[in-house]
C-alpha cells in the first residue's frame, strides 16, 4: 500500500523518447529505473489485543493499524480481543510505524466468546441485576505509549562557573561535590556533564594554541586559500566543514569574519566566507582563531541526559541478572574447529551463501563463518538469544582473539533469524568501522538493499575503502538511511538520528566494537537510540585491559571520563570473574560475558607473559606457525626459539632547551641496530613497527632512518598501533634516569608505568618482540619486573654497556 517502507534493486533501462529508435541513430536513450522484486524492509510477527475499533480499520496494542482487507476469513474482531499480527513497517497509519498484512484470532479455542456479541450482551445483563450501584474502576494502562526521542540537539554551552573553577585552578570537588561521590544514578548527569564540560574547556584551550596573528589569505579558484603549519601531521586536527575565525589585528573588537573549510592540501585550508568578503578582499592582515566542531560534545551531552530518563538501572547500574525469553529459539549446527586450525577473515568462499532453513517454531543456526571457535560461537548463540536483555552483553575480545569476526557473525545470525530486528553497529573510529563494513561486504549474506554505512559529510572519499563505496551514505537522508536493516557508523554519527522523532522499537540491537576506547557518554549515544525499548538489545565488545579512550583533560581524566563504559560495568559484581568457578567459561556468567581465549595473532613466546600478566592465563596459541616461528631462528636472538629480547641499556635520556620531550640517544642507536637485522631477513618495512613514548625520539629515530637511507618505517606511540599488529615490534622506553630510583616511579615513568600501554606495546608482534631500555629503572615497577624476569627466565635477555647518566 502507498506508504509502506519497502527495499528493492533498481535496474537502469535505456528508454527512447518517441518509444521507437532508428537503428542507427547514436544520440543517447533516456534512462528509466526499474524496481525488481518489491519486499518489506522489515516484518513483524505480535500477539497483541485490539485496542481501537473504527468503521473500517483498527489498531492493535496502539501501534499496528489494520483495516478489514486484512481479516481471515472476513471476521471483524471486538475491542480487546486477543489476536496474533504479521505486520510490516508502514506509514500508511496516522499514529502507527507498522500495518498489519494478516490478523487472525489468537486461537480457535476462545474464538467465539472473544467475537460473540450475544456472550457480551448477556455478561453485561448479569452485571446490572447483580450491581445495583455498580462504580467502575480505573484499569492499568496496558500499552504505554512509545517513548520518542527529542528532535532538537541543545547547545550546551559550558557554564562561566565551570569555566572559571578550571581556569583560575579552584578546588574542583568543593565547587563541584559529585566529583567526590561514587557514580550513581542520582548523580550522573551533573558528574558526566561536568566531565564533559572539563574536557571542552581543555579542547578550546589547546586549539587556541594554534591561533595565528598577521596572517595573509591567497585566492584560489573559488576559496581563499590559508597556509597552515604542521597541517600534516595534524597539529592543529582540522576537518572539512570545521569553522575559522578572522579579526582584524588593528581592531580585535572589530568584526569577526566566519570562514568554512570546503578542501584541505598538505599544507593549506580552502575557505569560503560570505560573497562580499572574496569580492573585497585584496590581501590585508588578519588574525587567526581556530575552533574546533562542538557536534560530539554536544550529543554526549544529550546521550547522557537520555540514558537517565529512559534507560534502566539494569543498562547503567546492572546488579543482577534476570533472564527473560529467548528472542529466537534455534536449534544449533556446530561445525568443528580442529586445534591446529588457522582462523581466518571472512572470505566469499568461507561462507554459506543460502539462507538457514527453519520451521515454524523453531529455527536451524547455521553459523555462517564456518571458522569459529567454540568461544566464539558461545558468545554468538548468547547473542541471538538475548536472554539478558537490555543488560549489556559483553564480548571480552584479548588481542588477536576474533572479536570482531564474532560481532560480524553475531550480526548476521539476528539479521537472518529475527525478521522485525534494526541493527545499529558502531564504533569510536572511522577505521574501525570501515572494518566491520567490510567484514559484512564479505560475508555476502547482506543485499546492498539492507545494508548502509553512514559518513559524516567532513569525510574525505579518498579515505573510504573502494570495497564499502557503494554503500556509503553521508547523511543527506537520515530518515531513508534510518530504515536500513543494518546501519554502521561511528558513534558520534549515530545521534545524528535523534532527530528524526524516532520512537521506541524503531531500533532493536546496538552493537559498540571497540567499546573500551569510546568514553561512556560516546558509547551511550548509540545506546541511547534503543531508549524506552525494554527488548532492545546491547552488545559492548573490547578488551578493557587495553587502552581506554584519549582524553585531554587532566581533571576529566582525574575524575573518570577516561573509564569506559565498557571497563566500568566489567568492575561491577553481576560482570565480575568467580575464582571457583573459573574452569567453566573462564569464570565468567555466560548470559553476560564471554571471554575470547583463542589467539590468532602471536608465538607463544610472545604470548604467554600477557596471558599471565593481563588475563588469568587463559589465552591459547592457535595462530599458523609459518608466520608466529618466521623469525624463531633468527641469529641475533640470545636464544634460539625464543623470539622475545629485553635489551638491558643504561643510557641518557635528554631534552633540548626547546622542547620538554624525552629522547634517549643509546637507544636509538641500538633501534637502529635491530631495524637493519631485521630487514635482512627479507621481512617488509610495512611489517615493523617502532614504539615509544616520547614525541622527541619517536622525531630522531625516524631522521635517523631517513639519513641512511632505511625504507619508511612506522614509528609513533602506543595508541598509534592499538587495533594492528606487526610481523616485528620494537619498544624503545627511553626513560633511563638512576636518580628516579627510590621517589616516586610511578609518577616520573609516566606512561611506561601504565599496565594498560604495556599491554598494547608487547600484544602488537606475530613474530618478534624486542624491548629496549633501562632494567635498573624499569623493574621499580610490578609489572616491569615481571617482563624482565620472564625474558630472564626464558634466555631472551641481553645487557650492554652504556653511559650511565651523571
Amino acid at each position: 500500500m502507498k506508504g509502506d517502507w519497502v527495499s528493492s534493486y533498481i535496474q537502469m533501462d535505456a528508454v527512447e523518447e518517441n518509444g521507437v529508435k532508428d537503428e542507427w541513430d547514436s544520440s543517447p536513450s533516456l534512462i528509466g529505473k526499474t524496481a525488481l522484486g518489491i519486499r518489506p524492509t522489515r516484518q513483524f510477527d505480535i500477539e497483541g489485543t485490539v485496542t481501537a475499533l473504527r468503521d473500517n480499520h483498527g489498531y492493535v496494542n496502539e501501534e499496528i493499524f489494520f483495516d478489514k482487507s486484512v481479516c481471515v476469513n472476513g471476521f471483524w474482531p471486538r475491542k480487546n480481543a486477543p489476536v496474533k499480527v504479521i505486520a510490516i513497517e508502514s506509514s500508511v497509519g496516522r499514529r502507527c510505524e507498522k500495518r498489519a498484512i494478516s490478523l487472525v484470532p489468537l486461537s480457535a479455542s476462545n474464538k467465539y466468546s472473544v467475537y460473540s456479541t450475544k456472550a457480551n450482551e448477556n455478561q453485561k445483563s448479569m452485571s446490572q441485576i447483580n450491581d445495583k450501584w455498580y462504580f467502575p474502576g480505573q484499569r492499568p494502562k496496558r500499552f504505554q505509549p512509545p517513548v520518542q526521542l527529542p528532535v532538537k540537539l541543545p547547545h550546551y554551552s559550558v557554564p562561566e562557573k565551570v569555566y572559571s573553577a578550571v581556569v583560575e585552578g579552584e578546588e574542583l570537588t568543593s565547587t563541584f561535590p559529585c566529583l567526590s561521590q561514587e557514580l550513581s544514578f542520582q548523580n550522573y548527569v551533573s558528574r558526566m556533564s561536568t566531565l564533559l564540560y572539563f574536557e571542552e574547556i581543555q579542547m578550546h584551550l589547546d586549539i587556541q594554541e594554534f591561533n595565528m596573528t598577521r596572517v595573509v589569505l591567497h585566492p584560489a579558484g573559488e576559496y581563499l586559500a590559508l597556509t597552515v603549519p604542521g597541517l600534516a601531521e595534524g597539529r592543529p586536527s582540522l576537518l572539512i566543514g570545521d569553522k575559522i575565525i578572522l579579526t582584524p589585528p588593528s581592531d580585535p573588537d572589530g568584526p569577526r569574519y566566519e570562514g568554512f573549510i570546503h578542501e584541505m592540501t598538505s599544507t593549506d585550508v580552502l575557505l569560503k566566507f560570505y560573497p562580499e568578503f572574496h569580492c573585497r578582499y585584496n590581501g590585508e592582515d588578519f588574525n587567526v582563531e581556530f575552533t574546533f566542531r562542538r557536534i560530539p560534545i554536544r550529543r554526549s551531552h544529550q546521550a547522557v541526559s537520555l540514558a537517565v530518563q529512559h534507560l534502566t538501572s539494569n543498562v547503567l547500574f546492572p546488579n543482577q541478572v534476570d533472564l527473560k525469553e529467548p528472542q529466537v529459539k534455534v536449534d544449533e549446527i556446530a561445525y568443528s574447529v580442529k586445534p591446529d586450525e588457522t582462523q581466518t577473515t571472512f572470505k566469499s568462499q568461507d561462507i554459506r551463501n543460502q539462507k538457514p532453513s527453519y520451521s515454524e517454531n523453531r529455527k536451524t543456526l547455521c553459523y555462517f563463518n564456518k571458522l569459529l571457535n567454540d568461544r566464539q560461537k558461545t558468545a554468538v548463540r548468547k547473542i541471538l538469544l538475548g536472554q539478558c536483555r537490555p543488560t549489556p552483553y559483553i564480548i571480552f575480545g584479548p588481542p588477536g582473539t576474533g572479536k570482531t569476526i564474532t560481532v560480524v557473525e553475531a550480526i548476521l545470525q539476528i539479521y537472518t533469524h529475527i525478521p522485525s530486528s534494526r541493527i545499529v553497529v558502531c564504533t569510536p573510529s572511522n577505521s574501525a568501522a570501515d572494518l566491520i563494513m567490510e567484514r559484512l561486504h564479505l560475508s555476502n549474506v547482506l543485499e546492498p538493499t539492507q545494508i548502509v554505512r553512514l559518513n559524516s559529510h567532513q569525510r574525505s572519499l579518498e579515505n573510504i575503502p573502494e570495497s564499502i563505496l557503494k554503500y556509503c551514505q553521508f547523511g543527506d537522508d537520515l530518515d531513508m538511511i534510518s530504515r536500513y536493516r543494518v546501519i554502521v557508523s561511528t558513534c558520534i554519527m549515530a545521534g545524528g538520528m535523534y532527530g528524526l522523532r524516532i520512537r521506541s522499537g524503531h531500533f532493536t540491537h546496538i552493537f559498540v566494537d571497540e567499546s573500551g576506547q569510546a568514553t561512556e557518554p560516546e558509547c551511550l549515544t548509540p545506546i541511547g537510540l534503543i531508549a524506552g525499548n525494554l527488548n532492545g538489545q546491547i552488545v559492548l565488545a573490547g578488551d578493557p585491559k587495553q587502552l581506554g579512550p584519549i582524553i585531554m583533560s587532566p581533571y576529566a581524566k582525574m575524575y573518570g571520563l577516561e573509564l569506559s563504559l565498557l571497563e566500568r560495568l566489567m568492575n561491577r559484581d553481576v560482570y565480575q570473574r568467580d575464582e571457583d568457578s573459573a574452569e567453566e567459561h573462564e569464570g565468567f556468567d555466560p548470559n553476560l560475558v564471554t571471554m575470547l581465549i583463542y589467539n590468532y595473532r602471536s608465538h607463544p613466546g610472545i604470548l604467554d607473559l600477557p596471558s599471565r600478566l593481563f588475563y588469568y592465563s587463559q589465552l591459547q596459541p592457535l595462530a599458523d606457525p609459518a608466520l608466529t616461528h618466521r623469525l624463531s631462528q633468527w641469529k641475533e636472538l640470545p636464544k634460539s626459539g625464543f623470539p622475545v629480547i629485553f635489551h638491558g641499556l643504561r643510557g641518557l635520556d635528554l631534552r633540548e632547551t626547546n622542547s620538554p620531550s624525552w629522547f634517549n640517544p643509546g637507544e636509538i642507536m641500538q633501534v637502529i641496530i635491530y631495524l637493519q637485522g631485521v630487514l635482512k631477513e627479507n621481512i617488509k618495512p610495512e611489517d615493523i613497527g617502532v614504539i615509544t613514548p616520547y614525541k622527541k625520539q619517536v622525531e630522531k629515530i625516524r631522521f635517523m632512518i631517513d639519513n641512511l637511507g632505511l625504507p619508511e618505517i612506522k614509528v609513533g606511540s602506543v595508541e598509534e598501533f592499538q587495533g594492528q599488529e606487526q610481523q616485528v615490534i620494537i619498544l624503545s622506553c627511553v626513560r633511563s634516569n638512576e636518580k628516579l630510583i627510590g621517589a616516586d616511579i610511578r609518577h616520573s615513568l609516566g606512561f611506561l608505568c601504565n599496565p594498560k600501554r604495556l599491554n598494547v606495546s608487547i600484544t602488537r608482534a606475530i613474530s618478534l618482540l624486542i624491548i629496549v631500555g633501562n632494567p635498573y629503572v624499569l623493574v621499580q615497577d610490578h609489572h616491569w619486573n615481571q617482563l624482565i624476569q620472564y625474558c630472564k627466565d626464558n634466555g631472551g635477555y641481553i645487557e650492554s654497556t652504556q653511559t650511565k647518566n651523571e
